[in-house]
């Protein structure tokens, strides 16, 4: 069985660690330390006010760089940007903490790759000074000076005796590259990698934005039903008012014997026009969002649904009461989408509806007895839905073999935070 990484291979047999890959891979990740610190020191000096983009940069360098000593995959500790997002990357990116470990991890990698290069030079010199005294002693007597007044001998009869030593270096010199390659990157990955803390947090922060965003979403569809509402559906009724007084004038000009058949046929035609735009415009206001829904919450708007839908409605729906303006809305769109579907593209006669709230959670099921076959990336109604419900924190699911029948569910929490949201909607 091979060893993980460089820790758990250090602790193989003397033998086994110094005839594997290990002592190599340690060697060549103190190298690359050697040239990064080399690399970095003047580019520090030279550009200090961009030191958290290179700590950024050398974060997910070093992500990477780890895994030659077998640690696995990192993941960043930054907050996922979007594409829409960009223009603010680099105010992020100041403001997290990821940003500034990494920065710290920049100083760090500068330090230990200096260290790097002296240790990786002073075991160069090492292997040296061994081959010169090997070579040396074998030519003939020598004395040569190591340190200072420090002088050996070096003859025929002794210069094998470099071949153990040198070994022995090599022993040690394979271990020690091995700890310090192990040490840094175990320092790095904690450095540059993730905190489960900063996720959860990340985590908690997407949920509240997504949360308000909906809050917001359904508030603007609130205002824009109530403007169509109280402005342009007004505006029609007062002109079919005033086109209804025009044709009392006809009446009165054709009871005094004046010609009035083509402006009665003009004024009819207007009439039906008004009246046909009238009611596009009220099944507009309905879609965008009923008032029923509003007013009376989801059971009430259900069973108005039921009453004016192409395909026969079967509602079977708890008397749960009022929820979260999000959460009824997304449960009405369910099915109003359902009831699309299967009346564009199946042969369904009938839909059945269930609804239930269990341990704070509704559950919303739409079947209907058509041919089945749905496909949720053909179309942009079932994403929408399934968007909708990730964003409240919940899930859609969609069963549609061929031959059917299909089933939508979504299942959606009622509560967000400390369970009084449920109740100051119900209030």
């Amino acid at each position: 069985m091979r060893p993980g990484n460089a820790w758990h291979a250090l602790m193989r047999r003397p033998w086994r660690f110094l005839f594997s890959r290990w002592p190599w891979l340690a060697f060549v990740y103190l190298l690359a330390s050697a040239a990064i610190g080399v690399v970095l020191l003047p580019a520090m000096i030279a550009t200090f006010l961009l030191l958290p983009l290179w700590g950024i940069a050398i974060g997910a360098l070093e992500r990477r760089r780890t895994r030659l000593l077998g640690f696995p995959r990192q993941t960043s500790g930054h907050v996922p940007l979007t594409r829409e997002q960009r223009h603010i990357w680099l105010a992020v990116r100041v403001n997290e903490g990821a940003t500034w470990r990494e920065s710290a991890g920049l100083v760090i990698d500068l330090v230990l790759g200096w260290v790097a290069l002296a240790v990786l030079f002073v075991q160069g010199v090492c292997l040296v000074v061994f081959v010169f005294v090997g070579l040396s002693g074998a030519r003939g007597p020598n004395r040569i000076t190591l340190f200072a007044d420090m002088r050996i001998v070096v003859g025929p009869d002794n210069w094998w005796l470099v071949v153990p030593i040198a070994l022995f270096a090599l022993f040690v010199f394979a271990y020690l590259n091995a700890v310090l390659a192990a040490a840094q990157a175990t320092l790095l990955r904690m450095l540059c990698g993730p905190r489960h803390r900063e996720l959860a947090r990340n985590v908690e922060r997407l949920v509240q934005s997504r949360s308000t965003l909906v809050a917001a979403f359904e508030a603007e569809r609130r205002r824009i039903e109530r403007d169509l509402h109280d402005g342009v559906q007004q505006e029609l009724v007062t002109l079919a008012a005033r086109l209804g007084m025009v044709s009392l004038e006809l009446d009165d000009l054709a009871a005094r014997g004046t010609a009035t058949g083509s402006a009665r046929d003009a004024l009819d035609a207007a009439q039906g026009q008004a009246e046909r735009a009238m009611a596009t415009l009220r099944n507009t206001v309905r879609g965008i969002h009923p008032a029923i829904l509003t007013d009376h919450g989801l059971r009430p708007a259900l069973a108005e649904l039921a009453d004016r839908t192409p395909v026969p409605l079967s509602l079977d729906v708890a008397d749960f009461g009022r929820l979260p303006s999000s959460v009824e809305t997304a449960a009405y769109y369910l099915v109003t989408e359902a009831i699309s579907n299967a009346a564009k593209h199946t042969d369904a006669t009938r839909l059945i509806v269930h609804a239930r709230v269990e341990e704070e959670t509704l559950t919303v099921t739409v079947t209907d007895d058509g041919q089945g076959g749905a496909d949720e990336q053909a179309g942009t109604g079932l994403r929408g839905l399934r968007e909708r419900a990730d964003t409240l924190g919940g899930q859609f699911t969609i069963v549609s073999p061929q031959g059917g029948p299909t089933t939508l569910n979504a299942r959606l929490p009622v509560l967000t935070e400390s369970g009084e949201q449920r109740a100051s909607s119900a209030r």
